[in-house]
């Protein structure tokens, strides 16, 4: 009897040593996997959160490319980082809507033969119409574009009184919300750039309209462009100082590419005889529809990526 529990108290206590060492060994084995899952799941987490929120690394000026791409129906733009630290405040992300906008063209004809398009434009132009050649399957003539399909419709109703048949060549430009990754000021800085596009179309449009009705003189007219000019130019600069890559982002270098020819348009103008009003005139239509058509090309990259 003794014996008995002798022995049953040995087994109990190799029981217990066999426990102990099975706890520890299982204990490793948990504390290992726990750190190595908890490894896979940081990395997975990290790409998520860091362009949300930004790295503490990127704050202090890390290298980063700059990088477009679509994510759903939107555009993601991230700008370098400036060399120095808080030079322009921490790097924040928003959204920029950027609406869709159609432009109402009156077309004066569509020619399979370039040559016979460029004849009748030479014609418009010498009367005050733009005389705009617009390429796709045809040679589009326009003569002028309004943002109303009424301004468009009663200026085809004056032609069609004049025995003069046009056509209603619509514009549509498709619209894109743009998630940017910058310091505060860049971003106000490219948002502003957007809308001083927006604004420049109503304004050039305007003085398209006053100078026709001899609401304003050419020379006020002359003067309003030189005020559009330079402040295109401000804005083209202030772009590329935005961009320390040579290359750039597609959508930074577009926007600036855009602007620049805007500012070739705008001196091709004012550069040339500012006395003649039908040149002028002409000349003023000439740059709206080119703006229109290269606004419309660049819209359309950006949304197709």
């Amino acid at each position: 009897m003794r014996y008995s529990r002798i022995r049953r108290a040995r087994n109990q206590k190799r029981y217990a040593i066999v426990l102990l060492i099975a706890f520890l060994l299982l204990g490793g084995i948990y504390f290992l996997m726990a750190g190595t899952i908890g490894k896979a799941i940081s990395n997975i987490i990290t790409p998520i959160l860091k362009p949300k929120v930004g790295s503490q690394q990127d704050e202090q000026g890390g290298d980063t490319a700059n990088e477009i791409g679509l994510e759903g129906e939107g555009t993601e733009l991230s700008l370098p980082q400036e060399e120095k630290q808080g030079s322009q405040g921490p790097r924040i992300t928003e959204t920029i809507k950027i609406e869709a906008k159609s432009f109402f063209g009156i077309q004066l004809g569509a020619f399979n033969n370039r040559e016979n398009a460029l004849s009748i434009a030479n014609e418009l132009k010498k009367k005050g119409a733009a005389g705009y050649v617009l390429e796709d399957q045809f040679s589009r003539v326009l003569a002028i574009i309004f943002q109303s399909q009424e301004d468009t419709r009663a200026v085809m109703e004056q032609l069609k009184a004049q025995a003069v048949e046009s056509q209603v060549y619509e514009l549509k430009c498709p619209g894109v919300d743009m998630e940017i990754t910058a310091s505060s000021e860049k971003v106000k800085g490219i948002e502003s750039s957007y809308q001083m596009v927006m604004e420049n179309f109503g304004l050039i449009e305007s003085i398209i309209k006053d100078l026709d009705r001899d609401k304003i003189t050419l020379e006020i007219a002359i003067e309003n462009l030189k005020d559009m000019r330079d402040e295109i130019r401000i804005k083209t600069d202030q772009l590329q100082a935005y961009s320390t890559d040579e290359e750039g982002s597609p959508v930074l270098s577009g926007l600036r590419n855009f602007l620049s020819t805007q500012v070739e348009n705008l001196d091709d103008i004012l550069l040339g005889n500012i006395s003649d009003r039908v040149e002028i005139s002409s000349k003023i239509k000439y740059t709206y529809i080119d703006m229109a058509v290269k606004y419309k090309k660049y819209m359309e990259e950006i949304a197709n990526g």
